[in-house]
């Protein structure tokens, strides 16, 4: 048996910790729930969710961050997408990792307004118009894949 001579990382040296994202992708009809957030100096679009902390399970990440970020409460219906490429932030030295799951509502009242912190706004897309010229590459990553996830 040959084997092949292992790929070669693409990740840069300067990469000095793995940063675990979840988000819940919560449709209405053919639309779906987005957030206009803001980190250090950038604003951009993406999924409600954020960041599992350290100790934290992650499906219990991902329900706070979506009571945090839009006031609702989730039922986790199952797993759409997990990042497939390396993602590394030009803002923290990072790469990001990114689980997409898809939600429903289960409690709680939409809050459009932002959580006066990182999210500035929520706003309904339509699936075939997601701005996804705002986002950054992980959720971009999963933008284009979404539309065949859902069939």
């Amino acid at each position: 048996m040959q084997f092949k001579e292992p790929l070669k990382s693409s990740i840069e040296p300067e990469v000095q910790a793995f940063s675990c994202r979840i988000y819940g992708v919560l449709l209405r009809g053919r639309e779906v729930l987005l957030t206009r957030s803001r980190f250090i100096d950038r604003e951009f679009v993406n999924f409600p969710g954020g960041g599992v902390e350290l100790g934290e399970a992650p499906i219990e990440a991902l329900r706070r961050e979506y009571r945090e970020e839009t006031g609702l409460e989730i039922r986790p219906l199952r797993v759409l997408y997990a990042s497939e490429e390396a993602h590394i932030s030009k803002q923290r030295p990072w790469q990001i990792v990114s689980i997409y799951w898809l939600v429903e509502e289960a409690g709680g009242e939409l809050n459009t307004g932002g959580n006066q912190d990182d999210v500035l706004h929520l706003f309904w897309a339509a699936l075939d118009g997601i701005p996804t010229e705002e986002m950054f590459p992980s959720d971009l990553e999963f933008a284009r894949n979404l539309p065949k996830l859902l069939k």
